[in-house]
C-alpha cells in the first residue's frame, strides 16, 4: 500500500488534536502535532514577520501556528483532507 504524507496548520491545538483523532480513526499511520515559532530574526526583519501576513500573502493564514502532520494510506487521503479542512485547518 502506498502511503502520502500531510502538513497542515490550524488556529488552535484543539483544532488540530480534533483532526488528530479522526486521522487516527481513518488508520494513519503517524500522527504528531506541535506549535512552531515564526521568529526568523531580530529587529525590521522580525517586525515584519510577526503575524502580519503569511509567505504568500494570505491574510487567513495569520495566526497558524499549530502544525499537524501525517502519513495517511494514499486511499484515504482524499478524505483525511476532508477531515482536516472541516476542523479548520489549511492543508
Amino acid at each position: 500500500m502506498a502511503e502520502r504524507a500531510i502538513l497542515a496548520y490550524f488556529h488552535s491545538p484543539e483544532q488540530a488534536e480534533g483532526a488528530a483523532a479522526k486521522l487516527k480513526a481513518l488508520r494513519a499511520a503517524d500522527v504528531q502535532v506541535d506549535r512552531f515559532d515564526n521568529d526568523i530574526g531580530r529587529g525590521f526583519e522580525s517586525a515584519m514577520a510577526d503575524g502580519m501576513l503569511s509567505v504568500d500573502g494570505d491574510v487567513n493564514a495569520i495566526g497558524l501556528d499549530i502544525i499537524l502532520a501525517a502519513v495517511i494510506d494514499d486511499s484515504m487521503y482524499e478524505q483525511a483532507c476532508r477531515v482536516i479542512e472541516d476542523a479548520g485547518g489549511s492543508i
